[in-house]
């Protein structure tokens, strides 16, 4: 269902921002408001998953939202690395145009 994949992949990207907030913490940072943000996210993932799958509300809900989150992201992985894999081949096989400077740098060295 696409609900849950995207409920999934939301929850597990905002665990990450909760990791990279915990592990970057100084002085002069401030992440009140983007770790806050980055709990409702998963807090609502949570609860949308539970009630399209009849899970109770709480860890069980938790992860097997962050399953499907993870399961979400691998199934997007082959399509987006065929995609990658074009668009280098494309910029691989692309013929650059002349720079004229190159021809004035190589016609002053020799």
């Amino acid at each position: 269902m696409a609900i849950t994949a995207f409920s999934g992949a939301a929850a597990l990207t905002s665990l990450s921002v909760l990791f990279v907030m915990l592990g970057t913490i100084n002085p002069y940072h401030r992440p009140e408001v983007p770790s806050l943000g980055a709990l409702a996210v998963i807090f609502v993932a949570t609860y949308v998953v539970s009630e399209t799958h009849d899970i109770e509300f709480g860890l069980d809900a938790l992860r097997f939202t962050l399953i499907e989150g993870a399961l979400a992201i691998i199934r997007i992985l082959p399509p987006a690395f065929v995609l990658l894999t074009a668009m280098l081949l494309r910029t691989s096989f692309r013929k650059r145009p002349e720079d004229p400077l190159l021809a004035l740098l190589e016609s002053e060295s020799g």
